[in-house]
């Protein structure tokens, strides 16, 4: 991985907004060295974030009235999933865009950039819902997690990791290197007794995404928001690790070797310092500042240095702005743009 982040800010996907040009607008103005497309779920069910990557998986059905997606295991999944694979065995990307009317954030940004791409610009991010949150959430068609069937779910995970290569395909005609995070707010819940998953599976899943991303020239971080054993992650091939740092930090702190390890192998730390909250106003640089390096001050000790800590640092909100106002979203954006010129000196 040949990227030396030196504080750059980046945002996690989610606006109000319900104008994609504005969105896009603002997001340039803010985040000039790594822009990200924004998911803009006001506009519609259709940019909810379990259903923007939906688009030509195999069974899934939409109840657009009722807001509601699912799968269908109870139809003639042998023919659907035959399409599907023949598709993805054609390796050949464009089968698995996705279309205007599932992302306007995503066009909206592609046509500014491609009539005035600034010279500031070091890598455009986009997103996805990741494998074990999109098969937590989603269900069939009795309320059984998809995740659980095993023969639909391997079809999902790589229709989700071809959307992810579809994105960064469509960044490199414009010239730009592509960073992808896969959202994976679900893994706050593993561990739980509700939540039988195993390590091993859960990092063989996301592997899969991640790996086959970087071998297209993609970065790749994962992004949870929550509390989660951070070791399933470390011990992914990520490239970032995208946290809560304005609330979570200290539970990283329970991880020292492998987050020792992530980081001699040239991992970066997203840091979701900026909080995202209706009330940010109570916030400043200089309180974020503050805040900033106490989680560095509680994460480093004898076995990882303060160096070896902030070498590498991305700086984000800690979560997406969707649920927010357009005002408090907007602020949001500023304060992480004015820390991370801040922490830059």
């Amino acid at each position: 991985m040949n990227f030396h982040a030196n504080y750059l800010a980046t945002a996690i996907g989610s606006f109000p907004h319900q104008d994609a040009e504005t969105a896009c607008r603002i997001i340039l103005e803010n985040l000039p060295e790594i822009p990200v497309w924004p998911q803009l779920p006001r506009l519609g069910f259709l940019e909810n974030m379990y259903v923007q990557y939906s688009e030509g998986l195999p069974c899934v059905n939409l109840d657009i009235e009722n807001k509601k997606i699912f799968f269908d295991t109870s139809k003639d999944m042998d023919a659907e999933l035959e399409r599907f694979y023949e598709k993805y065995l054609s390796n050949n990307i464009s089968m698995f865009e996705i279309s205007k009317k599932y992302s306007a954030g995503f066009y909206a940004m592609m046509e500014i950039l491609k009539k005035e791409v600034s010279p500031s610009v070091r890598f455009i991010k986009g997103q996805i819902t990741g494998p074990i949150s999109f098969g937590l959430t989603v269900q069939d068609e009795t309320g059984k997690p998809i995740i659980y069937n095993e023969i639909l779910f391997d079809a999902i995970v790589k229709g989700l990791t071809m959307k992810a290569c579809w994105q960064i395909a469509r960044f490199r005609e414009l010239g730009l290197k592509g960073l992808i995070f896969l959202d994976e707010p679900y893994l706050s819940a593993f561990g739980s007794a509700y939540v039988p998953l195993d390590k091993k599976k859960v990092i063989q899943t996301l592997n899969e995404v991640i790996v086959n991303i970087q071998e297209i020239g993609g970065l790749v971080g994962v992004h949870c928001c929550g509390n989660t054993d951070w070791s399933v992650l470390l011990e992914t091939e990520v490239d970032i690790l995208s946290f809560d740092a304005y609330n979570f930090v200290d539970t990283l702190s329970l991880y020292p070797a492998d987050l020792k390890h992530f980081l001699s192998m040239g991992g970066i730390l997203a840091w979701g310092i900026v909080p995202t909250v209706e009330d940010i106003i109570k916030e400043s640089v200089k309180t974020l500042v503050h805040r900033f390096n106490s989680g560095i001050l509680s994460l480093s000790h004898d076995f990882i240095s303060k160096e070896a800590l902030t070498e590498n640092i991305i700086i984000t909100p800690s979560c997406g702005t969707g649920a927010l106002s357009e005002a408090a979203a907007e602020r949001i954006l500023t304060l992480t743009s004015k820390l991370s010129a801040c922490l830059k000196g």
